[in-house]
């Protein structure tokens, strides 16, 4: 699975959101800052994932955006769907006819594996989760003595 830039920023928009959860609407400009996310592609972003019921928006001096459903209830692969839609890890995968080897090829049933575990993976991991390893940061610190 190739992640582009927009289901990367989309991703980090969704934790940014989710750190701020029920504390009211985030302006984009705010969300930009912190991720480091060109504000104007940000909002192209944003209004992707309005229209998917991820994101409520809310115009006006105290407007910006919010998660529209709790973070627990937010998936990554909820997220990626409607940035990216479905991203094979080889092209013979949705379309086999794509390659001659495809239906006897083993390393097409290795990728079949690879893709049906990432997307549980991404289908059982929450915004909740990923902001939850982010505010308590997920390295600990090694000491050398």
């Amino acid at each position: 699975m190739k992640l582009t830039m927009k289901g990367d920023y989309g991703l980090r928009a969704m934790l940014d959101m989710a750190a701020y959860y029920g504390q009211g609407p985030i302006e984009s400009a705010d969300i930009a800052s912190r991720q480091y996310i060109p504000e104007q592609y940000l909002d192209q972003i944003l209004m992707v994932l309005r229209k998917e019921g991820l994101v409520k928006s809310v115009r006006g001096p105290k407007g910006g955006h919010m998660l529209a459903k709790p973070p627990g209830q937010i998936t990554m692969a909820a997220v990626m769907q409607a940035l990216e839609g479905y991203v094979p890890p080889m092209e013979c995968l949705p379309n086999p006819d794509f390659c001659k080897l495809s239906p006897g090829c083993a390393l097409r049933e290795v990728w079949q594996k690879i893709d049906a575990m990432t997307q549980q993976i991404l289908g059982t991991t929450t915004i909740e989760e990923l902001a939850q390893r982010h505010r308590t940061g997920s390295t600990e610190t090694m000491y050398y003595i």
